[in-house]
């Protein structure tokens, strides 16, 4: 039994020093044949890293720098109209809406303009809130007869993204109806200086109002005045010698309505 156990034993023994020769006679043909075997595997190497796809390393964007507006005026005088035009520079969204509405207008008003004496001026206004800021355009045309028009197109928009903003992104939409109601209030309580009991608006006119009708619109705040200003076009809420109107409401008599 002693004998059986010896060969179980040593039988296994033989097979490992069969395989630890057979590695270390691997190990010394390798050794001896580096010179040949290396060089051509390093080289393998550096030609399957160059086939590799090149990490992108996005690179870091610096942020774009917007300029506030800056506004000065030009006179254009052509053969059938003459105009006095916003000349607005700045990189911000409201200054380039601004620009653009101020390009079509003129060019549209050149093409109508086929009889001498046309005007076209525009004036423009820069207005910041801590969340908004708006150019103010204030129209005045002449294409003859007694008297010209004055209309006011108002560019508002987000200062964080520049996106054009309409009013119902200020008011609640649950208070809309009410805000409407609250400025015609305020517009029918409006009075002259005199002291007269007489309205300066058209109430007929006034009760018409929608909240859609508030269209041009910005906030204002400054050191001393927080306001939301909705402009009218002239002759829209009253006599056209009343001109056009900006309504001034103090934030803090609209803070329920405002989101």
């Amino acid at each position: 039994m002693l004998t059986t156990l010896t060969i179980l034993t040593t039988k296994p023994m033989k097979k490992f020093r069969i395989f630890l020769l057979i590695l270390i006679i691997i190990g010394v043909i390798l050794l001896l044949t580096q010179k040949f075997w290396v060089p051509k595997l390093v080289n393998q190497i550096l030609i399957w890293e160059r086939t590799l796809p090149e990490k992108i390393i996005p690179s870091k964007e610096e942020p774009k720098t917007v300029t506030p507006p800056t506004i000065t005026t030009k006179k254009i005088t052509e053969e059938n109209f003459s105009s006095t035009v916003p000349v607005i520079l700045g990189s911000s969204a409201v200054a380039v809406q601004a620009r653009a509405y101020i390009d079509k207008t003129i060019s549209e008003f050149r093409k109508e303009a086929n009889n001498g004496g046309y005007e076209i001026n525009i004036d423009a206004k820069y207005i910041k809130s801590d969340k908004t800021e708006s150019i103010v355009l204030s129209v005045y045309s002449y294409t003859g007869g007694a008297h010209g028009s004055s209309i006011y197109k108002v560019i508002t928009v987000d200062i964080k993204n520049g996106k054009i903003l309409a009013l119902s992104d200020v008011i609640k939409k649950d208070q809309q109806k009410s805000f409407t109601e609250f400025v015609k209030k305020e517009l029918n309580a409006w009075r002259y200086p005199d002291g007269g009991d007489e309205s300066v608006v058209f109430p007929e006119t006034v009760k018409d109002l929608t909240f859609s009708s508030f269209s041009n619109w910005s906030l204002e705040e400054n050191e001393n005045d927080k306001n939301l200003i909705i402009y009218f076009d002239q002759a829209t809420i009253g006599p056209g010698v009343l001109g056009p109107v900006a309504w001034v409401l103090p934030q803090d008599k609209i803070k329920d309505f405002l989101q």
